[in-house]
């Protein structure tokens, strides 16, 4: 039982089917998406305070332009980039801040964060066949992060708990 801080992101088609063929927890309604923070509260500890508190953090956030690029690789994972990666470190910072207890990936030694998005993982992946795909060729493709998304997954798959915008909404106006 796990949950997320995640900020959605669409794939061209074709890398989506590879993602959703080599990313086992994309079976389980895991989205294609850039990681924020993971581990991160249980499940059941997703309280009113938790909500507020990433709710205020992404107020200060305006929602982010950016693209697609790849194929990039890290030991037993093959990725996308996306480009500028400046505002979506600058966002995970603020994030890692708030909730130090929960570190991004454990907090190994030496980490870097690097915006991603993973479209293969495990050391069963064929690296070659995943990179040398035709898929790679829709890139570079546009994307827009507009929100930050809590999701968790309850022992029967991953479901979105909460989802709070990017950005301070201008007032409705009446009249």
């Amino acid at each position: 039982m796990a949950s997320a801080v995640i900020v959605r992101a669409r794939l061209p088609a074709g890398l989506e089917a590879l993602r959703r063929t080599w990313v086992d927890e994309a079976g389980r309604g895991l989205p294609a998406h850039l990681t924020m923070l993971y581990p991160f509260v249980e499940p059941d500890g997703l309280r009113p305070e938790t909500r507020s508190a990433i709710a205020a953090i992404a107020t200060r956030h305006e929602p982010i332009d950016y693209e697609v690029r790849g194929p990039r690789s890290w030991p037993n994972v093959i990725y996308a980039g996306v480009e500028p990666a400046d505002p979506f470190i600058r966002l995970q910072a603020d994030l890692a801040a708030a909730f130090p207890a929960f570190p991004i990936y454990g907090g190994p030694a030496g980490f870097r964060f690097e915006p991603h998005i993973t479209v293969a993982e495990g050391p069963a992946i064929d690296g070659v066949r995943v990179t040398t795909d035709g898929a790679w060729t829709s890139l570079p493709a546009a994307g827009r992060a507009v929100r930050l998304d809590v999701i968790a997954d309850d022992g029967s798959g991953w479901k979105r708990i909460w989802s709070l915008p990017l950005g301070r909404r201008a007032p409705a106006r009446h009249g």
